[in-house]
């Protein structure tokens, strides 16, 4: 079910506005009314019993990352006939495909923001983490000019004898990650 500006959530979120959407699902800007710090919550629009697993997964995952180039998850919970939401660090900026409709970035910025996006990549592979869902939508710059990988809807943990669940695509149409 879309939140709306102004509803709180947990009677702690307070929704603000709605930053992006896609098939499974939704990210709003909110306000933690409790520490008055802005964060981003996830919403869960697949409704299928493995889609939700995926999610609680992703939240589990998520929430045991520590790295400076990735968002902190903070709170995961579910509202019964409502739906399951995820909240973590908000992270101010443009992402990398906004930034380069407006023209190339210099070599120098560029490798700096690859050398952050690997750490973090090197990062969730020690702990057999793999995004799956790496490209430039999915790197934001800070106004500080700090990169951050967001977007762990595809992310798993790698077990070779375990198929994709059901519910969770493994890329997104016109990219390879490099991962892959």
């Amino acid at each position: 079910m879309p939140l709306t500006t102004g509803q709180v959530l947990q009677g702690r979120y307070q929704i603000e506005t709605l930053l992006g959407h896609g098939g499974m699902g939704a990210v709003y800007r909110a306000t933690d009314l409790t520490f008055g710090a802005a964060v981003a919550v996830k919403e869960n629009l697949e409704t299928t019993s493995k889609a939700q697993e995926q999610f609680a997964r992703e939240a589990h995952l998520l929430y045991e990352l520590r790295h400076p180039n990735l968002p902190r998850v903070t709170d995961y919970f579910f509202v019964p006939g409502q739906g399951q939401y995820l909240v973590m660090d908000f992270v101010e900026g443009r992402t990398l495909d906004e930034i380069v409709t407006y023209g190339p970035v210099s070599e120098a910025r560029a490798l700096v923001w690859l050398s952050q996006i690997l750490d973090a990549l090197e990062h969730l592979h020690k702990q057999n983490i793999i995004h799956r869902d790496v490209k430039p939508a999915n790197v934001k710059i800070t106004p500080q000019g700090r990169a951050f990988l967001v977007d762990f809807g595809l992310a798993k943990v790698h077990a070779p004898q375990q198929l994709t669940t059901t519910g969770a695509r493994g890329v997104s149409p016109g990219f390879a990650p490099p991962e892959q």
